[in-house]
């Protein structure tokens, strides 16, 4: 039996091809896509940063008020 679109790979070189894909296609978008996580985390941690640094300024002006009106 002769196949009519000349060799076709079987059953283990498929999964070599579909690794290869895997790895030339798919650890790419992984490492992207971890690093812009990463990048988008390490952001809200600066705002979170700096949105405590106003609550703790105001905190401390809140106290010196008290001390002034005693």
């Amino acid at each position: 039996m002769v196949p009519l679109f000349g060799p076709v790979p079987g059953g283990m070189e498929i999964v070599v091809i579909l690794l290869i894909a895997v790895v030339v296609f798919g650890l790419p978008l992984v490492l992207l896509g971890g690093g812009f996580f990463l990048y988008r985390g390490s952001k809200s941690e600066d705002e979170e940063l700096a949105a405590l640094r106003r609550e703790v300024e105001a905190l401390r002006e809140e106290i010196e008020q008290l001390d002034d009106e005693e």
